[in-house]
């Protein structure tokens, strides 16, 4: 989980080279629709915070302008991709493979965080396209306010975030085929400096994209690759090893962020002296 940069570049121009791409009845039907376009781009752009983005409502188009709309983003325009590519690559090197709504998955897709069905007009915004992976992007769905009118998922490029870990790894060992392999639940914690009415969304972003539970499922195969890494180093004693891998885990934090899942299970590893032991050269 880590915070998205946006893409530079002022979002009406990326509007109007996607739109100058339409050929036919369809493109002198969307040039016709440029101005109005503008205003509601112009009407999320002074919206776009935490307090106000939730007021912003949807437009009534006609069923042919909303399927000439959402074409924009359903096509393969060459001004589109290029808009993708950019907002991706606009991204930390580090963070640029993650995605940013789990921390799992690769971000392949683009999720519109204001619902491209009830929201035609930004479906190429630049603000409302988040690179996200294919579980999150079908898990969100349409919905992005709750019947109070708060929003039900972190915005990535506006939404302040925690700045030291939030998830509390609990973790029970077992023996299968002679080897030691843990059992691992995650939990939810609020940060002393953090408001409940900020934590409140982060919350409702955990528990519909499942989190806690993909994280569990998720778990066997990173303490497999931490176990790994460790049994790699060919350390002799556990002072050793754990210097290793507190280094090792630190430099990952600063490329990943604290918020990093993983992050949050390796270090609760590498308390367990039984983990450490069984990572020794011997």
């Amino acid at each position: 989980m880590h915070k998205l940069q946006r893409v530079a570049g002022t979002p009406s121009t990326y509007l109007t080279e996607i739109v100058g791409g339409k050929n036919g009845d369809r493109g002198v039907r969307l040039n016709a629709m440029v101005p109005a376009l503008k205003v509601r781009y112009a009407t999320l752009e002074a919206a776009y915070s935490p307090a106000n983005i939730g007021s912003v409502a949807a437009q009534v188009w006609t069923d042919a302008q909303k399927a000439d709309l959402l074409h924009c983003y359903e096509s393969t325009a060459k001004a589109l991709k290029d808009l993708k590519k950019k907002i991706s690559e606009q991204q930390h090197d580090g963070i640029r493979d993650i995605c940013p709504y789990c921390g799992i998955g690769a971000p392949g897709q683009f999720d519109h965080y204001l619902p491209k069905a009830r929201y035609p007009d930004y479906s190429v915004h630049s603000y409302n396209l988040v690179p996200c992976c294919g579980p999150c992007n079908g898990m969100k769905g349409e919905t992005w306010l709750q019947a109070s009118g708060a929003r039900t998922f972190i915005n990535f490029y506006i939404d302040s975030l925690p700045t030291s870990p939030m998830l509390d790894v609990d973790i029970e060992w077992s023996v299968r085929k002679g080897k030691r392999v843990p059992i691992v639940s995650f939990n939810l914690v609020r940060p002393l400096d953090f408001s409940i009415t900020e934590f409140a969304l982060i919350e409702s972003h955990f528990e519909k994209l499942e989190l806690n539970t993909r994280y569990k499922d998720q778990a066997h195969t990173e303490f497999l690759a931490l176990r790994d890494a460790a049994i790699a180093r060919e350390a002799r004693t556990v002072r050793l090893l754990l210097r290793f891998l507190t280094k090792f885990l630190d430099q990952r934090e600063t490329t990943l962020g604290p918020l990093n899942w993983k992050l949050a299970l390796y270090r609760k590893l590498i308390r367990h002296r039984p983990f450490l032991l069984d990572c020794l050269k011997l």
